[in-house]
């Protein structure tokens, strides 16, 4: 009986229907969340937990599955210090969203959709779209939550 009412409880979680596949859960702990809210006031929400700030505004077609995008970011930890970072004219970021295998984190995955060439935007990404429990070595502890600036330069 409590493996039938975990599968149902996980069901009603994640919206298990045939009419949404949306992300029902929010995976940023409360404590990190709080974090997240006084580092991007007004930030919504997207799915899964993730938040999202636009900066300033882009123009055109949001982004979209098969875009070769080219941006810079800096990524921080809820600390405000720098884990990575590609900012300069000649330190770009070119990636494709959707591509197999993936060659952005499922957190930048979720956010691009949100997106126009020439925008400045802000995400919060918790541990489970980001760096897991693993983290990244040197980088990023285990179950962190990530915030990036990314400024999207180029769509194609």
């Amino acid at each position: 009986m409590k493996t039938l009412s975990l599968f149902c409880a996980i069901a009603v979680c994640w919206g298990a229907s045939a009419q949404s596949d949306e992300l029902a859960l929010d995976y940023m702990p409360p404590a990190h969340a709080e974090q997240v809210a006084t580092l991007m006031p007004g930030a919504v929400e997207i799915g899964g937990g993730v938040r999202f700030l636009e900066l300033e505004a882009g123009e055109g077609p949001k982004i979209v599955s098969g875009d070769r995008v080219e941006a810079i970011y800096t990524g921080r930890l809820l600390d405000g210090s720098i884990f990575n970072q590609k900012t300069g004219k000649w330190h770009t970021y070119r990636f494709t969203v959707g591509a197999e295998p993936r060659q952005i984190i499922q957190g930048w995955e979720i956010a691009m959709p949100y997106m126009q060439n020439g925008g400045k935007y802000m995400v919060a990404i918790p541990s489970q779209f980001a760096y897991k429990d693993k983290g990244r070595y040197g980088q990023v502890p285990p179950y962190a939550t990530v915030t990036f600036e990314i400024a999207i330069l180029d769509v194609n």
